[in-house]
């Protein structure tokens, strides 16, 4: 996430959806790629937008980027988490920059706490199939291999959702498909369903 696009469409976009998929218990973790710390005023319009408290924003003092990268998933606690990168999942954990969240990170976050849902924000790609192909490969990445994954593309970006816990995603999946009614079958892409 940077300041520079704090209050854009895509934040209510982003607020609408952690409410229908996550609720209330769900906690934020920003990526802040801005070289100065945000404001506390800043994190607060950041949270409510999101639909959610200030406190719910995790890691707000640490800028995301390579030197802190290795601890910044570390000590997020069993909490359920949206993750704002700037631009989503990285094409491979060796094309990672700042702007991305590593397939490897993921599945450390679902080790940690494998009841867990996560919802990751993801720009689109310029290829068609971008998104199937990152699904695909998500679900290929060892610790991810028992999730069930899928996305809703609205066309210009996307949510990822991931959990290790069945239950849990088809239910996010159906409170989805409930809400998109008609338009479901062509917005959301997957699932990729584990094999028990």
């Amino acid at each position: 996430m940077n300041l520079a696009h704090l209050g854009d469409a895509l934040d209510h976009w982003k607020g609408s959806l952690i409410e229908l998929i996550g609720g209330k218990d769900m906690r934020v973790v920003p990526m802040f790629t801005d070289d100065n710390p945000w404001a506390e005023q800043q994190i607060e319009v950041y949270a409510r937008l999101l639909h959610l408290n200030p406190g719910d924003v995790l890691k707000k003092d640490l800028r995301f980027c390579a030197s802190t990268r290795h601890d910044y998933f570390h000590d997020l606690g069993e909490h359920d988490l949206f993750l704002d990168p700037d631009t989503g999942v990285a094409p491979d954990d060796n094309g990672a920059t700042e702007k991305h969240v590593l397939a490897s990170e993921i599945a450390g976050l679902v080790a940690v706490a494998p009841s867990r849902l996560l919802l990751i924000y993801q720009h689109a790609s310029r290829d068609k199939e971008g998104l199937p192909k990152k699904l695909k490969s998500l679900h290929s990445t060892k610790g991810l291999n028992t999730c069930d994954i899928f996305a809703y593309d609205s066309g210009a970006v996307s949510v990822v959702v991931i959990s290790q816990n069945r239950e849990r995603a088809q239910g996010a999946l159906a409170r989805l498909q409930c809400w998109l009614g008609p338009i479901a079958a062509t917005r959301i892409i997957g699932p990729s369903i584990s094999k028990d």
